[in-house]
């Protein structure tokens, strides 16, 4: 549900606020393959920092409205990969969303390849979605 705090003086979402959604969204994520963010800041996995995030707003989404979120595409590469969100209200598609992270080496800033069994789990979230082209 949109909260007020999600939205603008007129209240509707305010644009960056569904960036806070998505990350919600993201860490849920990582949970269900078995990661997780603590993962990525301790050192254990390495981390992947948004790098490019895009959104389009088909119509308002105003304070009360329920918004369904769907994961609607993964591309992955080398060191990175796009998650492709959908949100809809009342079966309308309302935004779009996608967000890029890459994996990089804490010390040095510069990417790496994706670890192994990570990258096997955004893979198999690959093939459970659309691609994104």
């Amino acid at each position: 549900m949109i909260r007020l705090s999600h939205t603008d003086a007129v209240g509707v979402i305010f644009y960056p606020k569904i960036f806070e959604i998505e990350q919600e969204l993201f860490e849920k994520w990582l949970e269900a393959g078995g990661f997780s963010l603590r993962s990525m800041l301790d050192g254990s996995l390495a981390p992947t920092p948004v790098v490019r995030c895009e959104s389009d707003y088909q119509m308002p989404v105003r304070v009360g409205d329920r918004v369904a979120a769907k994961l609607s595409g993964v591309q992955v590469g080398r060191s990175g990969y796009t998650l492709a969100w959908t949100f809809s209200v009342d079966g309308n598609i309302a935004m779009r969303t996608s967000v890029k992270r890459v994996a990089i080496d804490p010390k040095s800033g510069g990417s790496i390849d994706l670890p192994d069994a990570f990258r096997k789990w955004i893979v198999q979230t690959q093939n459970q979605t659309a691609p994104i082209s």
